[in-house]
């Protein structure tokens, strides 16, 4: 890479006025985007702040850890599950290297901060996809549009081989709102890109203000003055030597009339931590994670946990999902009957008396059996006689009684009945075994 090829990447222009200063950072930052309070961004640097780094853990750890597979539509609201689909066993054994969890966390952990994804295809004889590897770093492909409306990818491996692959020979997976159609939105480095920024700037801030022992600076004042500059130069750094690092709290002389004045922190900076903890809040919402999800627990109770829970499922984790499940389905299912889901059951179950009450309703009323049940809680079945479905002998339809027979059959019973008491009383209470054959 040129120098010029450096001023594209975002880290200067080529064409800036400002001074090519060497102890400038953004002379040797490549990638990432500055932000108006002159700090610049990438990914890299945004995953040391604690709050990020937690809010993609959160999201990367709770989609690799979900059920997913391939189904079959068989009607408007009939579906069948696939079982070994060849989608799904690739999605859960990509490559020698990775597991299904590796490679899916991958996937998640790239589109909330890279705003990309991708992954090179390689085919069998067949044509069919029997292997799948991520492509690192997404910033640094490059994504190109051809005139038949296609798209190929360009990038380097790590032995610095330049790849290009057309499309068909890369999955690519893009978080909108999408910039031109080629490529996803970064929160990292475009729409979250200021409260980043402000992030980083208070993060240095803080470990600046505490590798000084968190105390004022000082200046000093004295009747004469220095001979020179260089005098100046070697007092002040034989104060920092003696002054700084295990001799922070010891004695010392000054000398030639020489005063100390301590210059006290204003309430701003001294309050700096308040400052932190609404920031983070900020992060948050940058991926609408629920704040005691990364361990802001200030507001939280027992009762509103359970239902931010239940709103990251929906709210946060749900379009994400739908995003990887239908790009799975457009460009590696080949069959149109079929499509690919996750499996979200597991992040909604509540606590286990939650489930068992739950478990009860679907038994009593109809709709579960009993190896229904064990099959939601990953146990075995009970065989045959754990198949059968109950319902309440009381629930039957409009028109039959309790037993389930229509009002004129019961109406025929009650008729038949009387004709037999008539019978036996005619007959000195002995009914007539013909009658009684007949009326049965």
């Amino acid at each position: 890479m040129g120098l010029t090829d450096l001023f594209r990447a975002g880290g200067l222009r080529a064409d800036d006025d400002v001074a090519r200063d060497a102890s400038d950072d953004r002379f040797f930052t490549v990638g990432g985007a500055r932000s108006e309070i002159d700090v610049h961004v990438t990914v890299a640097r945004a995953r040391q702040v604690p709050v990020i780094r937690s809010c993609l853990k959160v999201l990367a750890d709770s989609t690799a850890g979900l059920q997913f597979g391939a189904f079959r539509r068989l009607g408007d609201d009939r579906t069948e599950r696939v079982a070994r689909h060849p989608v799904a066993r690739l999605l859960a054994d990509p490559n020698p290297e990775q597991t299904g969890f590796d490679f899916i966390y991958s996937l998640v952990d790239d589109l909330c901060a890279e705003g990309d994804f991708f992954a090179e295809l390689k085919d069998d004889a067949a044509g069919n996809i029997v292997e799948m590897r991520r492509i690192p770093n997404p910033g640094s492909v490059t994504v190109e549009a051809a005139f038949d409306g296609s798209k190929r990818i360009r990038f380097r491996r790590r032995n610095g081989e330049e790849v290009t692959l057309v499309q068909g020979e890369f999955w690519h997976v893009m978080m909108p709102p999408l910039l031109e159609n080629l490529r996803g939105t970064s929160p990292i480095t475009c729409d979250g890109r200021e409260a980043v920024a402000v992030a980083i700037a208070l993060q240095r801030y803080a470990n600046i203000l505490f590798a000084n022992d968190a105390t004022p600076p000082y200046v000093f004042s004295m009747e004469n003055s220095f001979k020179d500059d260089d005098s100046k130069k070697n007092w002040l750094k034989a104060w920092n030597r003696w002054f700084s690092g295990k001799r922070r709290h010891s004695a010392g002389v000054l000398e030639n009339g020489i005063k100390p004045h301590r210059l006290g922190l204003t309430a701003e900076e001294a309050q700096f931590l308040e400052t932190r903890k609404e920031l983070w809040l900020d992060l948050c919402r940058i991926w609408r994670i629920p704040p005691h999800k990364v361990g802001i627990l200030d507001r939280a109770t027992f009762s509103n946990i359970e239902h931010q829970s239940l709103e990251f499922v929906i709210d946060t984790l749900r379009p994400i999902l739908e995003l990887i499940e239908r790009s799975v389905t457009k460009f590696l299912i080949r069959e149109d009957d079929v499509f690919f889901e996750f499996n979200v059951e597991s992040l909604l179950r509540g606590d286990i008396k939650s489930r068992y009450e739950a478990y009860a309703v679907g038994r009593q009323w109809g709709w579960l059996s009993v190896n229904d049940v064990l099959r939601m809680e990953n146990r075995n079945g009970i065989g045959a006689s754990g198949d059968r479905y109950i319902e309440p002998l009381n629930m039957v339809p409009v028109g039959t009684d309790a037993a389930g027979r229509d009002r004129d059959e019961r109406a025929s019973i009650d008729k038949s009945i009387a004709f037999l008491r008539a019978s036996a009383t005619k007959s000195r209470g002995r009914p007539r075994l013909e009658l009684v054959r007949d009326a049965a």
